[in-house]
């Protein structure tokens, strides 16, 4: 009993659409888990760039506060401050009164 060459023929091309499938079906499936992997990572990635602006905008805030510091420190109204919290300096025209202590 031998098999004819037309069912020969029929049965490669029948092997070979199953390979073809198989592969696309493989395929597939990889890039489906894949992208799920991406996904993740894109999540991930938006976490990190969110935290990043939050400490950037606070970096910004922080360096205002200190240039509006810095300008106060050298104002007059900051030095005359000095000379009467920590010197105890006064101007001419000022009278000192002192709490007396029992």
């Amino acid at each position: 009993m031998s098999v004819s060459p037309k069912k020969k023929v029929k049965k490669k091309r029948k092997n070979g659409v199953f390979m073809i499938t198989a592969v696309v079906c493989v395929l597939c499936f990889i890039f489906i888990y894949n992208s799920f992997g991406m996904k993740a990572q894109i999540k991930n990635n938006a976490e990190v760039a969110s935290d990043l602006q939050a400490q950037i905008d606070e970096q910004k805030q922080l360096k205002e506060d200190l240039v509006k510091e810095s300008e106060y420190v050298q104002s007059d109204d900051y030095i005359e401050q000095i000379a009467r919290d920590k010197l105890g300096l006064v101007h001419k025209n000022e009278i000192i009164f002192k709490k007396q202590q029992n």
